[in-house]
């Protein structure tokens, strides 16, 4: 069953999560939503959704024997191809749950790191979607060293078992990072002679939780023509456009990879050199989806990985996107608002002439 494993196999799927007393549920049941959407963008259709609440975590099935006979019985009777938690599972727990539901069990990370792999398009952003799959593959070599040849783009591990085939593989595994990390590092070193070369520019970079308008705000900017889909991670590669704002200020604006919740920590370090022009920006543009009811998280996720860089020093002007599909959010989440907040719709063109206003006034004070 996790014999060379495509997730193109998968047409129908259920997805789970649990709740534990620490955990909102309205925070679970968003992030649940988000599986959802992870799911929709490899083209995947999730027939049901589960949450279960439950004191503590089953060490053997992560979620009760109860909840499982029932997931079971639905994906039997509703043509069901894989099962896909929310949450991180423990290799054990992974063999368990796919034993007992034969079917194969994909979690969140092995979702977003199968995203990634897809689109990808540069060699850059190729070697660190491989750095992250490795990484990833490296930290469940013991419980589960096979897991990752059951999915399209990962690297099968070879079979037999015991301690000396786990070291085996180890090895293989740590080979293959240190040349990734080599080729990287060259990489690393054309982008900061690069943002060297950049210092005198006046750099503007977008950032946000993925999804929430960055690429339709660029595009609107700089008057290019970016993929720009209802789709989670549409960009990862940053591109740098020059945009002319009025006689005295030109600017540089980059686009960048979308943050989420429970990024890997692994695809945060191996994007490091896409995620370091942040780092050189004047001013950060930190875009938020305004129509998402989980919108408090995703402001929270992404200030978490900017830290996580070193950019929380950059001045940010935070841009609420999406004004058109919910103009409520703001006051029904009694966000604190300072004075560089604004409100736009990208897609309709509304506020931009506003928030251009912002940036020239922002370089006018720095000048």
């Amino acid at each position: 069953m996790r014999e060379n494993f495509s997730f193109n196999k998968i047409n129908r799927a259920v997805t789970v999560s649990l709740k534990l007393p620490e955990n909102e549920i309205n925070e679970v049941k968003s992030s649940l939503e988000e599986l959802n959407f992870l799911a929709k963008t490899l083209k995947i259709n999730i027939i049901k959704s589960y949450i279960q609440s439950k004191d503590k975590i089953n060490a053997n099935y992560y979620i009760g024997a109860g909840k499982l006979e029932e997931i079971k019985n639905f994906i039997d009777e509703n043509d069901t191809d894989a099962v896909l938690f929310d949450n991180e599972l423990t290799g054990v727990q992974e063999r368990n749950i796919e034993k007992f539901l034969s079917r194969p069990i994909f979690n969140r990370t092995e979702i977003i790191l199968t995203i990634f792999n897809q689109r990808a398009k540069t060699n850059e952003a190729k070697l660190q979607v491989e750095m992250a799959n490795l990484e990833y593959m490296r930290s469940r070599l013991r419980n589960r060293w096979d897991h990752f040849s059951r999915v399209e783009g990962g690297i099968g591990l070879r079979g037999g078992e015991g301690e000396k085939q786990i070291e085996l593989d180890r090895r293989m595994i740590e080979d293959q990072i240190d040349k990734i990390k080599s080729r990287l590092k060259k990489v690393d070193v054309q982008m900061k002679n690069r943002r060297k070369r950049r210092l005198r520019e006046n750099i503007v970079t977008l950032v946000g939780y993925t999804n929430a308008g960055k690429t339709t705000l660029f595009n609107r900017l700089a008057r290019t023509n970016q993929l720009a889909e209802n789709m989670l991670f549409s960009t990862l590669d940053s591109t740098t456009r020059q945009v002319y704002l009025n006689d005295n200020l030109t600017i540089l604006l980059n686009d960048t990879v979308g943050f989420i919740n429970k990024l890997p920590h692994s695809l945060v370090a191996s994007f490091k050199s896409t995620l370091d022009e942040v780092l050189s920006s004047k001013l950060i543009l930190h875009i938020i989806d305004n129509s998402d009811s989980n919108i408090l998280k995703q402001i929270s996720s992404v200030n978490k990985v900017l830290e996580e860089i070193g950019a929380q020093g950059i001045p940010v002007i935070r841009v609420f996107n999406k004004m058109d599909l919910n103009e409520k959010n703001i006051s029904k989440f009694n966000i604190n608002h300072d004075l560089n907040d604004i409100k736009i719709s990208a897609l309709n063109n509304t506020g931009i002439n506003d928030l251009k206003e912002k940036i020239i006034h922002y370089f006018s004070l720095e000048n």
